[in-house]
C-alpha cells in the first residue's frame, strides 16, 4: 500500500473521522501518489478525478 494512503488510513482512525471525511482524505492520498507516482504529471491524477466524478457521486452526469 502506498505510504500516503497508509497515513490517511491511520489518521481517519486516529481523529475519528466521519464518513465524507473518509472519503475526502482517501481521494487526497489518491492524488498524491498518483501524482508522485508519475512523476509530477497532474494530468494523471486530474484523469483519476474526472473518472471517479463520472462513476462516483455524479454519476450519469457528463462532463464536457
Amino acid at each position: 500500500m502506498a505510504p500516503s494512503v497508509l497515513r490517511a488510513l491511520e489518521a481517519i482512525k486516529r481523529y475519528n473521522a466521519q464518513p465524507e471525511q473518509i472519503d475526502h482524505a482517501i481521494l487526497c492520498a489518491i492524488n498524491v501518489t498518483l501524482c508522485l507516482a508519475s512523476g509530477g504529471d497532474d494530468r494523471v491524477s486530474e484523469g483519476f478525478n474526472e473518472d471517479i466524478a463520472r462513476s462516483g457521486r455524479r454519476f450519469g452526469l457528463q462532463y464536457t
